[in-house]
């Protein structure tokens, strides 16, 4: 008998890219920079110590996570892309002790304890900021206005409503000149959230390098562009002004664009993506309108990320030849057996 050699069947998936994570972290993270260097021109030099901060935390607690498991560290700047994302959710006036508590939370517990980069079911940085609400809610929703060029915050600057806020207390629509500013970024709200201008070039940047897939971002926006329209007028539809505040405003566009696009919490197959992208939308529209605050994009994309692994099951890519199970779905404790 003749031997034959073994034919051995790997993992998915099998199309091997260009890209390594490394490449893709690297280029996130320069998306990131213009924004983070406007925020120290707006806020103050402090800002660049609460980055400085979450950095290091977040570097350290990879470093250790790994030594403790005896495994080689990879070096593949995640840890850095969640310490400057997680920065950017936080309010100008932050304490110091914030970058390092929601840094050391979003690596050990929401990123590394799941398994490390990929198993991650929730984006860390939204993890590490939702810890921080929990437990200085007060102090996570203080607001600063910018008094730039790199100037100390002014105490009465940080207890003033953002234009979010004013428009829903309110319900006038933001002026022209109000919406230019918060257009190009000096306007009030968190360290990263205000410029809407480097948020969308930073989109253009990543789409463009083919780093994030378009529509999640753009299905979000158009989610929330409509349900403003619909419900953000006085008893009938708003005006347009109104809608281009509610976009422009808050930290719609830097959750839909870097932590709605994260790969590991957010779903893999295109329908899935609309339908993760159009569920974010809906919440956020939900938590703005009828919710306590006039935010809710990191809790919305929470949510999502939680609804995504029964997103992938209902609507993953199936075998050639595989019966579709849709609306026989059973899960485990459900009444059957996944």
């Amino acid at each position: 008998m003749t031997d034959h050699p073994i034919l051995q069947v790997t993992e998915s998936p099998h199309l091997v890219g260009d890209s390594t994570t490394r490449e893709i972290m690297k280029w996130v993270l320069i998306a990131l920079m213009p924004s983070t260097l406007l925020s120290g021109f707006l806020f103050g030099w402090r800002v660049y110590g609460l980055f400085f901060l979450a950095l290091l935390t977040a570097q350290v607690c990879e470093i250790l996570w790994f030594k403790l498991r005896g495994q080689a560290l990879t070096w593949d700047l995640s840890a850095l892309v969640t310490a400057v994302l997680l920065t950017m959710n936080l309010p100008p006036s932050a304490p110091w002790y914030f970058p390092v508590i929601g840094s050391s939370f979003a690596i050990i517990v929401v990123k590394e304890c799941f398994g490390g980069l990929g198993y991650n079911f929730l984006n860390p940085a939204l993890g590490g900021r939702a810890l921080l609400v929990a437990l200085f809610f007060e102090e996570m929703f203080k607001i600063s206005w910018p008094n730039p060029p790199f100037a100390r915050i002014a105490p009465d600057a940080v207890t003033q409503a953002t234009p979010l806020a004013q428009m829903k207390e309110s319900g006038q629509a933001l002026t022209s000149a109000e919406l230019w500013q918060a257009f190009l970024g000096n306007t009030g709200g968190r360290i990263g959230e205000t410029s809407s201008l480097l948020l969308l070039l930073a989109f253009v940047f990543l789409v463009y390098k083919k780093i994030i897939q378009p529509q999640v971002p753009l299905i979000i926006l158009a989610t929330v562009a409509l349900g403003a329209w619909l419900f953000a007028g006085d008893g009938g539809l708003a005006d347009w002004r109104l809608v281009l505040g509610q976009v422009l405003s808050g930290g719609l566009l830097l959750g839909a664009i870097f932590m709605a696009t994260d790969y590991a919490s957010s779903p893999s197959t295109s329908f899935g993506q609309v339908l993760y992208g159009f569920g974010i939308g809906v919440l956020i529209v939900v938590f703005r309108f009828w919710g306590a605050t006039s935010e809710g994009v990191s809790y919305a994309i929470l949510t999502m990320n939680c609804a995504t692994p029964l997103i992938d099951r209902l609507f993953r890519q199936r075998v050639l030849g595989e019966k579709a199970t849709l609306g026989k779905l059973k899960i485990k404790g459900w009444g059957g057996t996944s």
